[in-house]
């Protein structure tokens, strides 16, 4: 229990910097609008016109908003003090929820590749691996937890079967 009450504070503190760093990227956007400068955001890219840039931003920046919402989702599945609330149709549920979050920030975020292999920029694909990586590490813990939550929801349904039985 002490390690899941460890694995909780650390899910928490990641939330807390993840949501101070989601306030300050549209701050570094307009850093880079008034400037002119898209360095500010990260995207020195040659020959780009700007509103593929801004798409980009856009782009990210949704990605970034859906993938909190499923953090926030893990939260609230992590607050249980006892093991047989988890298999609660709350708590099943909330699995669901924060796995279909976090596929669909992979599924947004994935719309940037599609703009770079449209604006011609394919290369740009292997400059910005640590995206990519978030982007699997997003959809794999999105499978994982729905498939958690099919997991709990058999796992419910032969508990109620076997309490059924003499």
């Amino acid at each position: 229990m002490k390690d899941l009450k460890d694995t909780k504070k650390a899910i928490k503190t990641y939330a807390f910097v993840f949501t101070f760093m989601l306030f300050l990227y549209p701050i570094k956007a307009l850093f880079a609008f008034m400037e002119n400068d898209f360095s500010y955001l990260g995207m020195v890219i040659n020959n780009a016109s700007a509103s593929v840039i801004w798409i980009k931003f856009g782009i990210k920046f949704i990605a970034s908003i859906v993938f909190f919402i499923g953090l926030y989702h893990l939260i609230k599945t992590l607050n249980f003090t006892d093991f047989k609330q988890l298999f609660s149709t709350e708590k099943i549920l909330l699995f669901k929820k924060t796995g279909f979050y976090f596929l669909r920030s992979s599924a947004i975020g994935s719309l940037l590749i599609f703009v770079d292999i449209f604006d011609g920029k394919f290369a740009n694909l292997k400059m910005s691996t640590d995206f990519i990586f978030i982007l699997y590490f997003s959809m794999i813990m999105g499978f994982f937890f729905y498939v958690f939550s099919r997991i709990l929801e058999r796992a419910k349904e032969l508990q109620q079967e076997n309490d059924l039985t003499i």
